[in-house]
């Protein structure tokens, strides 16, 4: 870093559009308030002080690495073309003793949600119905929500889920061309089902978040908010990024400090502890829970090592930070909603359009 501190961003490019008021009841109904809060601390100050807790507060569990979509802004899609990328579904077994190892720790939540498609797994309901009754607080998942139908939507809130994000990128054409083959009007009318029978049951959860890339619904903020109006609980929209597999195509941030070795650890359908969230590659594995509790994986030497990289300034010595958009520049923009402006950033050498990308890539 040449002298220079380096610097950790939490969240850095990921943006709620949604009032104050709207994210203040989005948190308050997520319930367990106080845990929630020691959850947040631990979220966004530990990794700020290079603090390791002893068990990561957050896991990503791949229920399935499998998807029936092929959007042109997804790292697996150029996987997949270029014959990398092989497909699974998470074994029960293998998810139990995830979740046994996790009893007893200080663990807040779980994404059952990784590369791939959670509900193409036949037994999602299932997995989420056994963290929540083995005391897990905060069970969710991200979805393109195409699989949803009303028996499943009805499985799914009586399973104890926490809160849902569904991919919803842009509206009308150009949701069809990136959500293919999703069509806008029936995902909509899936998810204004799922709002209705939710309130209909009296029940405050799941929490509904709807989440966008930027450029599908750039200049039409305020039109792709109306669209969720009573329908969703959150909206957010996330900063577009180049997710390439050559790591000639990123220009990286020398003095990002990546928060995520201090705070979760990423686990794929077949047990491997891959570095991070953005490692679509596993091009570094730090255990395996086949092997290893995921306590020991947490505080076993590769992740001492890669804590120790990272503080140090030299993430870019593993292969996954070398194609990871996360670390690239940034520069702050404005969003104007009526009376409102909201913050968001750009990332300045490996912004994308999603709009403009090749269509071909989801056929």
């Amino acid at each position: 870093m040449a002298g220079q501190r380096g610097k950790v961003k939490i969240n850095h490019d990921y943006f709620s559009i949604s009032t104050r008021w709207e994210n203040l009841r989005y948190f308050l109904r997520q319930g367990h308030i106080l845990s929630h809060v020691t959850d947040r601390i631990k979220w966004h100050y530990f990794p700020k002080f290079f603090l390791v807790p002893s068990f990561p507060t957050h896991l990503e569990v791949e229920a399935s690495s499998a998807c029936q979509m092929r959007c042109p802004m997804c790292k697996s899609v150029e996987m997949i073309k270029s014959g990398i990328f092989h497909a699974g579904l998470m074994d029960f077994e293998l998810y139990k003793k995830i979740i046994e190892d996790c009893r007893k720790e200080p663990l807040h939540s779980i994404k059952l949600s990784w590369r791939g498609e959670p509900l193409l797994n036949p037994r999602i309901v299932e997995m989420i119905a056994y963290a929540k009754q083995q005391g897990i607080r905060d069970v969710a998942f991200l979805s393109n929500g195409e699989r949803l139908n009303p028996g499943l939507t009805e499985a799914l809130l009586d399973s104890g889920l926490d809160w849902i994000s569904i991919s919803f990128d842009g509206m009308g054409e150009i949701y069809n061309r990136i959500r293919k083959p999703a069509i806008f009007e029936e995902t909509l009318e899936k998810i204004r089902y799922f709002r209705a029978y939710r309130d209909r049951r009296q029940r405050r959860k799941p929490l509904i978040r709807i989440q966008s890339v930027r450029s599908a619904i750039q200049g039409k903020e305020e039109d792709f908010l109306r669209l969720w109006h009573g329908v969703a609980d959150r909206v957010n929209i996330i900063a577009d990024q180049k997710r390439s597999i050559a790591e000639k195509d990123y220009i990286h941030d020398p003095n990002y400090i990546c928060p995520s070795p201090w705070q979760r650890m990423c686990i794929s359908w077949d047990g491997k502890v891959v570095q991070c969230y953005g490692d679509y590659l596993e091009g570094n594995i730090l255990g395996d829970i086949n092997e290893k509790s995921l306590k020991a994986i947490w505080q076993d030497q590769p992740f001492q090592e890669l804590r120790r990289l990272m503080r140090h300034g030299k993430r870019l010595v593993t292969k996954p930070c070398r194609t990871c958009s996360d670390g690239g520049l940034t520069e702050e923009e404005e969003i104007i909603l009526g009376d409102r402006v909201v913050k968001v950033a750009r990332y300045i050498h490996q912004g994308i359009d999603v709009k403009e990308m090749d269509s071909s890539l989801n056929e």
